[in-house]
């Protein structure tokens, strides 16, 4: 699988009935972004629709759940740590996780980890 982009992902725990998001990594990944049209006269956002799929090789990532955050850092920044997911969406156009599949089977070229996000 050739990659394209590399991803910070940042794992949200609970401690105290609050959110604590520490950060879990930077990987090079093949991230794919679907940009959705809201054709409907309903009041969802435009930004609800789209959806980003993102395959990282060679890494089994067990620990990524839903609702952590995934974050598309070519450039390697340095993310700081924030209070909140609404934070990092605004600060770094952060997206939530809502599927997070681990591929084990086969040879170690063929595992993979797949995120899907919103």
């Amino acid at each position: 699988m050739k990659t394209n982009a590399k991803v910070t992902i940042i794992k949200r725990n609970v401690i105290d009935r609050e959110n604590v998001y520490e950060t879990l990594g930077t990987y090079p990944c093949h991230w794919e972004e679907t940009r959705g049209i809201n054709t409907n006269r309903t009041v969802r956002s435009k930004d609800d629709i789209d959806k980003v799929t993102c395959y990282i090789p060679n890494e089994l990532l067990r620990s990524v759940e839903v609702e952590d955050l995934v974050i598309r850092n070519d450039e390697e920044k340095v993310i700081e740590e924030l209070k909140t997911a609404k934070d990092y969406q605004k600060n770094y156009k952060a997206k939530i996780v809502t599927v997070s599949d681990v591929f084990d089977f086969g040879s170690p070229s063929m595992q993979h980890t797949r995120i899907g996000a919103k």
